[in-house]
């Protein structure tokens, strides 16, 4: 429990049958492990908004990110989410439930018709921006794609420029897209 005066007072303020109120005043995370080593992961009440490698992000930048994208402070939490380990090892058929704040309705259609690419599988850019009624928005589709909060989750390492040029980029490194391909069995890419 905190030491702060203005939370303790604030916590006060909870039904006492209730969630403690600090849960609506902060975020949670958590770190756990992935195919890609060890990650840190916000949860919000709604599901999971955050997600960064530790390798990619130190905790106070970690923190610090998320509080500019979305404006909320965090604190630790022991919770893990349903299917959230699955999904980071790889099992296709974990889907943990997703909060995703402070996105376009276009990122949220790109991410959504991302989400869809079976394990194992590529799609180039061009498929997802028609995939979304934008065929002519592919260097959109790639930037929110480039922004995408929660990687690992929903799978915009299946995403690769069209016509055979290398697999792309990857906001983890082009090594971890290579890798993810290849614990998925993915064939013919970055070749």
């Amino acid at each position: 429990m905190s030491t702060d005066p203005v939370l303790v007072r604030l916590a006060a303020l909870a039904p006492a049958e209730g969630p403690d109120l600090t849960d609506r005043l902060f975020d949670g995370w958590l770190t756990t492990d992935s195919l890609l080593g060890p990650v840190r992961v916000v949860c919000t009440r709604d599901g999971i908004s955050f997600l960064r490698t530790t390798a990619d992000l130190a905790e106070e930048d970690f923190r610090a990110a998320y509080r500019r994208r979305v404006g909320r402070p965090l604190r630790a939490s022991t919770v893990v989410p349903d299917d959230l380990e699955a999904a980071l090892h790889g099992d296709a058929t974990a889907r943990p439930r997703l909060d995703l704040l402070g996105i376009t309705d276009f990122q949220r259609d790109v991410l959504a018709a991302t989400r869809t690419i079976p394990a194992g599988e590529t799609r180039p850019y061009a498929w997802v921006a028609a995939e979304v009624g934008r065929p002519g928005a592919v260097r959109a589709a790639g930037t929110a794609l480039a922004t995408n909060p929660v990687p690992l989750l929903i799978p915009c390492h299946r995403v690769v420029p069209s016509g055979g040029g290398g697999i792309g980029r990857y906001i983890f490194g082009v090594s971890a897209k290579q890798r993810l391909l290849a614990a998925e069995g993915a064939t013919g890419v970055g070749r």
